[in-house]
């Protein structure tokens, strides 16, 4: 059990128990200090003299059916069974039993079932006053002889049924005394679980958003998480499992603050592969282009410009990606053919200490997909949260007398897969920012001006393109860039206007330079 369930569980026990001793003790010294036999409950209340008031009293006193009065009628029952040579002991004897009795309800508070705070679906600590039934649970305290009894051996329950008239007036009354701790703990409780969520899920919400699955492609709002003893538990966030921190049901705490967990060793809830998310606020684009259009070498030039850009600000970059190294972007232009399928995505990590940290996404698949295919497999799921596409197409293509794959012809195939995958009517208009690209520009003789990239296309035969591109998209902007080479700095522009659309504070951090 972690600290915060040992100190909730102290505070309420130690209140409920402390409250129940000094009723014993008036309990007990009425019935030493009289002659007579007869006990008689007290609730502990010195006023005026007193010691405390008569259960008994008050029951009687509001019309409220009298229970203790059964506790002397068992005691009468086992007395009546003791050999008359005992009778000058029936007082030891009873004072006995009250003490068992006693005994018996506070020995509930020691028991397994007491402290119970694993989690079942999740392997993580319930906090104790927000576990499943727990009021019904905590109020139970006194009765877990039984409920510890049953668990232990169920034959065994017989003892503690057969005992019942001798502990149950005490069980009640440290009951009726665990109302209000127990009440006040679990407000105090939900109300700090209820702030420090708040608090979460609105830097959440401000600085991360969702997280996304490079191998899946898919995304979600949390990661799962493994602890060092390997169990497998949710993303630590405040709730009924802790408000600081989690433990698992191993005994190991994992923190529930944000920035501390950026650590953390998550898993994606979907394929349950490891990814790395760092709590980072993920910019993804989307490549779409033919066959050597030059989308990789793009984006490989753009990635080595982020990097010495985010160096020159002070922020570090990470690429984890296996397939965005520093050999990949040193060998961009020289990149193979990218292979058919299904791709990861590629990620990079820019940070710094007075930054929060953001995750770039690329996700580039070979121009094969965006050729006709009746029988093509859908898997561009990241089309649903993209945060923008870039549109690359090689202009020397377009002076060839049988142009092949067509800018005309690839968008085609891209909207239909666009439609299909985010359920929207072909007629549909997209605010999602759309960069067209002309790529290879260094090669071009006189080289294009974002500005003449347009009206290049119409020229080239590809007015169809770009009315239907501009009917269904309506954030369009048009670039012309060099990739190859050292002079390769402009791939970063359509990068970096889409990303400047949805995080402007990363474009200020880092700029094109």
């Amino acid at each position: 059990m972690n600290g915060i369930n040992r100190t909730i569980v102290a505070v309420v026990s130690m209140i409920a128990l402390i409250y129940s001793a000094l009723c014993f003790y008036a309990t007990l010294r009425d019935f030493i200090t009289h002659d007579m036999e007869t006990i008689r409950f007290y609730l502990f209340f010195p006023i005026d003299g007193q010691i405390g008031y008569s259960v008994s009293d008050i029951l009687n006193k509001y019309n409220i059916h009298d229970f203790t009065q059964y506790y002397q009628k068992f005691i009468d029952w086992v007395l009546s069974y003791n050999p008359g040579s005992m009778a000058k002991f029936n007082k030891e004897l009873t004072l006995a039993m009250i003490v068992c009795g006693f005994l018996i309800s506070v020995g509930g508070f020691l028991t397994k079932e007491a402290t119970d705070v694993k989690g079942r679906t999740n392997p993580a600590e319930y906090l104790w006053t927000h576990r499943p039934h727990s009021a019904i649970r905590a109020l139970a305290l006194p009765w877990n002889f039984i409920v510890g009894s049953w668990k232990k051996f169920k034959p065994l329950v017989v003892l503690p049924i057969i005992l019942l008239p001798l502990y149950a007036p005490w069980s009640i009354m440290i009951t009726l005394f665990l109302i209000i701790p127990y009440a006040i703990c679990r407000i105090v409780v939900g109300g700090k679980i209820s702030s420090a969520s708040r608090r979460e899920r609105k830097d959440f919400a401000k600085n991360t958003e969702f997280s996304v699955c490079p191998h899946c492609r898919t995304n979600f709002e949390r990661p799962a998480v493994k602890c060092r003893c390997e169990l497998t538990i949710d993303y630590p966030v405040p709730n009924r499992y802790g408000y600081k921190y989690h433990t698992c049901n191993n005994g190991h705490d994992i923190s529930c603050e944000g920035g501390k967990r950026g650590e953390l060793r998550t898993f994606c809830p979907n394929c349950g592969e490891k990814i790395v998310t760092r709590e980072a606020k993920p910019i993804t684009i989307s490549l779409i282009g033919a066959v050597g259009s030059g989308k990789t070498t793009m984006m490989l030039a753009a990635a080595n410009t982020i990097s010495q850009n985010a160096k020159l600000n002070g922020i570090s970059v990470e690429l984890p990606s296996d397939n965005l190294t520093k050999q990949d972007i040193n060998s961009k232009d020289w990149t193979p053919k990218t292979v058919t399928g299904e791709l990861e995505s590629r990620c990079m990590f820019l940070s710094s200490s007075d930054f929060r940290e953001r995750e770039i996404l690329f996700n580039d698949i070979s121009g094969e997909e965006f050729r006709a295919n009746a029988n093509k497999i859908l898997f561009e799921e990241y089309y649903n949260y993209t945060d923008g596409f870039v549109f690359a197409f090689d202009p020397l293509s377009l002076k060839k007398e049988r142009l092949k794959d067509a800018p005309s012809e690839v968008f085609a195939t891209f909207h239909s897969m666009y439609t299909n995958i985010t359920h929207t009517s072909p007629n549909a208009t997209v605010n999602v920012p759309f960069a067209v690209v002309a790529t290879k520009n260094d090669l071009m003789n006189p080289a294009l001006k974002d500005e003449d990239v347009r009206q290049y296309l119409i020229d080239n035969r590809q007015e169809t393109f770009v009315h239907l591109m501009e009917s269904v998209f309506k954030n369009v902007q048009y670039f012309a860039i060099n990739s190859t080479g050292d002079e390769c700095e402009s791939a970063i522009r359509p990068i970096w206007w889409i990303a400047g659309q949805s995080d402007s504070e990363l474009v200020k951090r880092v700029p094109e330079q």
